[in-house]
């Protein structure tokens, strides 16, 4: 076998081991359409390397120095041994597995061990131990004080939430199932932080599936890579439009011409019958989504470069998210101006919901 012959067999294996994708495939078909119809020049090809804009900061400029606040193991078997909940914690937390704890675990963990010292406090009230009882309080304060940083080392420091914010190499795909397990775990994680510390983190059986559910999905990396392709890909086509208006209006004289029936066709088979049912996908997923990240950047003590990622991602005014929904809104009145002017519009006289069979 020569060289050559083994190139091109070597190639065409890794084409075929190359999954499609089919989100990005749909919008290049769309605009190469549009281009072909309006007789422009055909748009700029998104490049992937966009996506890097939207780079995860690195996990050390997200994570927070947490100082250790511990009672003593012997304090506590000699003095508080009407307290074994809070015996068996502290007992966790020393030996070698509680030393090694996933920072996920170790918010359940404080969770836990708030709970113990609740109880314990209220039973040595009741036993009028008040020496120990001060020394207590001062613990709960301080570990209080501390589950808000807890908190962000548990999601900063977790792989699960790192995958689900780090944009996929490949875009959310056309009616792909919906994401609800994980959009439910991110909005339950932004109520859990928000609530903290009046709330106590709930025990590792409860915050474990909501890890796992951003685990299990790779929508959240594709959802941000949809929405930057599609915000660079909607404001080509609007460029289009609108300077072939500019350019060569399509009817000069307000009266529908053959080209401009070419292109309503377009607006009907490729906007409204392909296009659109995919930005309907992404926006109702990216509603929820955003919504749960802006919930997640109020949350007290975040880290000033998490701060500033959530805002990149879904922040009110500039951010991928608002970039989104206005690429969406200019797109939908370029095609409104165009269409207009030449009376082929829906609720104009020469508007046709049924589309030319004939491909554009």
């Amino acid at each position: 076998m020569n060289a050559r012959l083994l190139f091109l067999i070597t190639a065409l294996c890794l084409c075929a081991c190359t999954p499609a994708d089919d989100g990005l495939a749909l919008q290049a078909d769309y605009l190469q359409r549009l281009s072909n119809a309006l007789d422009v020049e055909s748009a700029t090809a998104f490049d992937s390397a966009e996506l890097t804009r939207y780079r995860l900061p690195a996990r050390r400029e997200r994570l927070l120095n947490i100082a250790e606040v511990r009672i003593s193991l012997l304090e506590l078997l000699v003095e508080i041994r009407r307290c074994p909940a809070l015996q068996q914690q502290i007992s966790l937390r020393n030996n070698s597995l509680g030393k090694q704890l996933t920072p996920s675990s170790r918010l359940a963990y404080e969770g836990d061990l708030l709970r113990a010292i609740d109880a314990c406090r209220e039973h040595l009230r009741r036993e009028n131990q008040d020496p120990l009882l001060g020394t207590l309080d001062q613990l709960a304060a301080d570990k209080r004080g501390q589950l808000p940083d807890v908190f962000w080392n548990a999601l900063n420091a977790s792989p699960e939430f790192e995958r689900y914010l780090r944009f996929a190499e490949q875009t959310l795909p056309p009616n792909a199932g919906e994401d609800n397990a994980a959009l439910d775990a991110l909005a339950q994680l932004a109520t859990l932080g928000r609530a903290l510390p009046a709330t106590l983190p709930p025990s590792g059986e409860q915050l474990d599936p909501l890890f796992f559910a951003l685990h299990a999905s790779d929508q959240g990396g594709q959802l941000i890579s949809s929405l930057v392709s599609l915000t660079h890909n909607l404001n080509q086509g609007s460029d289009m439009l609108e300077s072939r208006q500019e350019q060569r209006p399509l009817c000069p004289t307000g009266k529908a011409t053959e080209r401009g029936r070419i292109v309503q066709n377009i607006f009907v088979k490729y906007y409204a019958g392909s296009l659109q049912p995919y930005l309907a996908q992404v926006d109702q997923q990216g509603q929820a989504w955003s919504r749960s990240l802006r919930a997640l950047s109020e949350v007290t003590q975040i880290p000033p470069a998490t701060r500033q990622y959530l805002q990149r991602l879904s922040g009110p005014e500039t951010s991928l998210w608002a970039d989104f929904q206005q690429a969406t809104a200019r797109h939908v009145r370029s095609w409104q101006e165009l269409l207009n002017s030449c009376g082929l519009a829906p609720g104009q006289s020469g508007w046709n919901a049924n589309a030319d069979s004939a491909d554009q």
